[in-house]
């Protein structure tokens, strides 16, 4: 009897197993023969924990030696204005914030070099500069400044800066120290190792000594984030794109670390790069010049206002009137160029020329900023103060006039 029903038993599991095979290859599925013994032998399996992921970093170049943009406190962690946004900055964007120290002669190179993703130090906007990666909205507005002696015969000043080549440029018959610690100046002029020093309305607070003589130029020096040409194409619009949502929180900032809140308005933008573009106009005088190229280039003229004409209607601007101002702006750049001439290690063509092409685009969609916030209609020749070092007082009244017919 056991017999038999082992025998049964043995059947029916052989059916069943017969089935289920049938049933996996009608399935389509893949069999695979195990051992039962061996089987039960192995290991519990256990799934490996995940690699954690490393978070991306933004590589931040400073100075700290430049207060009140980066400097270090008593414990020599960073402090100052810029670095306080590039907290914010690293932390709305996702990423983990590395300090990159750099010297201001050797700014350019790491840049170059993909050392940093982007210098946040001061960094003054200039032609020069501009060639190279990306030069994002400006956030404040500042000149150079002398403490002593205006008419020192010795005068100090920081190497590899835009205070220096002012100094150079103001005081071509002076003898000038150069310094790679600018935190070093205020001790020559205490010294009288010197007569003077070079400095700007930011920084002279920190410099400042009772008793010492200040002279400022015009606030028209403006300070930028300057991304490397590796990061321009993505870091540096996402830059510009934060700083323009974050306008209160920048503002906040400056009344923080400078004592005093200055404008960073939709309208203060497009004359910061309209400033920008008629920087470059002497450059391109003297580059003309070299290559034996007239000032006019009636062909190249019409080729950038077709240009100008296209990009409007895409960006929704009014055609006409966007044309007349950009005309009128080619007009007053030949101006510029027939009266003022400045050397230039720069390329024409391959550098200084698609440098002013994207600053066309960047004022064109700076156009539609001021617009949608109606300022344009309020514009005043105060606010192209900016304009002076390039435009007399009437081509200034011509530019405000066609600006504000883009504002109706």
């Amino acid at each position: 009897m056991l017999s038999s029903q082992r025998s049964r038993l043995d059947t029916r599991g052989r059916w069943l197993s017969f089935c289920l095979l049938a049933l996996a290859v009608a399935c389509g599925s893949s069999v695979k023969r195990v051992d039962p013994v061996a089987e039960t032998r192995q290991e519990p399996r256990v799934a490996a924990p995940p690699e954690p992921q490393a978070r991306a970093e933004l590589r931040v170049g400073t100075s700290f030696d430049y207060a009140p943009f980066s400097t270090r406190d008593a414990a020599g962690a960073p402090q100052g204005f810029d670095v306080e946004l590039a907290e914010q900055l690293a932390s709305d964007l996702g990423l983990e914030l590395v300090w990159v120290p750099f010297r201001w002669t050797s700014l350019q190179s790491q840049l170059t070099s993909d050392a940093l993703d982007v210098a946040m130090g001061g960094v003054t906007w200039q032609p020069a500069r501009a060639v190279l990666g990306h030069m994002t909205r400006s956030v404040a507005r500042g000149g150079p400044c002398v403490l002593g002696d205006p008419a020192a015969a010795r005068v100090a000043v920081n190497r590899g800066g835009v205070l220096e080549l002012w100094a150079r440029g103001h005081w071509p018959d002076r003898e000038l120290i150069t310094v790679t610690d600018n935190t070093s100046l205020p001790s020559l002029l205490e010294s009288r190792s010197v007569g003077a020093i070079v400095t700007d309305s930011f920084e002279r607070k920190a410099f400042q000594r009772p008793g010492w003589a200040v002279t400022c130029e015009p606030p028209l020096a403006r300070k930028v984030y300057w991304v490397a040409p590796a990061r321009a194409g993505d870091l540096g619009p996402r830059i510009d794109a934060w700083l323009l949502v974050n306008i209160p929180r920048v503002l906040a900032a400056q009344a923080r670390w400078f004592g005093e809140q200055q404008r960073l308005d939709a309208t203060t933008h497009l004359v910061d790069l309209l400033a920008r573009r008629f920087a470059f106009m002497p450059i391109v005088a003297a580059l003309k010049a070299e290559q034996g190229l007239p000032i006019e280039d009636l062909a190249r003229e019409a080729e950038v206002l077709l240009a100008v004409g296209q990009s409007a209607r895409r960006l929704g601007l009014p055609e006409q009137p966007v044309g007349e101002l950009f005309a009128l702006t080619i007009s007053l750049s030949k101006a510029v160029q027939r009266r003022q001439r400045e050397a230039s290690r720069l390329d024409l063509a391959a550098q200084v020329r698609p440098a002013v092409l994207a600053l066309g685009e960047r004022i064109l969609q700076a156009l539609v900023e001021a617009r949608s916030e109606g300022q344009l209609g309020r514009l005043t020749l105060v606010d192209l103060e900016l304009l002076s070092p390039w435009l007399s007082p009437p081509e200034r009244e011509q530019l405000l006039t066609s600006l504000r017919a883009l504002g109706s």
